[in-house]
């Protein structure tokens, strides 16, 4: 499997299926940030296929105090490859590129079913759980850089 930058229109399939199956159509399944300057968008390969997304953009959270900080967004791994490190590996090659360019933390808002994958993976949880709307239960969690 390979890790690589993708467009972010390669992320629409996937953030359908697996993110956002009440929006009516796949292509607007766009967050308002996507072609920002700062956003990077990932991609797990497996034999050509992508298998794993995650959005990155430069965005601070008043929970955290680091000058430089990045939050995780729309991660998504197809349920065939569930369990196959594709998601591992994604949060590994961000984690490293994010120290290249000296971040100070990666933070984002799990959805409750996906804290052990990110505890696992050594970020930490602030404990409230917040619903939010058309998704579910989600968790702040955050990995220092």
């Amino acid at each position: 499997m390979e890790v690589k930058i993708i467009s972010p229109e390669l992320t629409h399939s996937l953030r359908h299926r697996v993110l956002w199956p009440h929006i009516d159509r796949e292509d607007r399944c766009v967050i308002d940030i996507d072609e920002r300057e700062d956003a990077i968008h990932l991609g797990t390969f497996a034999q050509n296929q992508l298998v794993s997304i995650g959005s990155l953009f430069e965005l601070k959270s008043p929970r955290l105090n680091f000058e430089k900080q990045y939050r995780l967004r729309a991660m998504a791994t197809d349920p065939d490859f569930r369990g196959t490190g594709s998601g591992k590996l994604l949060i590994e090659f961000a984690i490293e590129l994010l120290r290249s360019k000296q971040v100070g933390v990666l933070w984002c808002d799990a959805r409750l079913k996906a804290t052990g994958f990110y505890k696992r993976l050594g970020f930490a949880l602030v404990e409230d759980v917040y619903e939010v709307p058309l998704i579910g239960p989600h968790q702040f969690m955050y990995f220092e850089l």
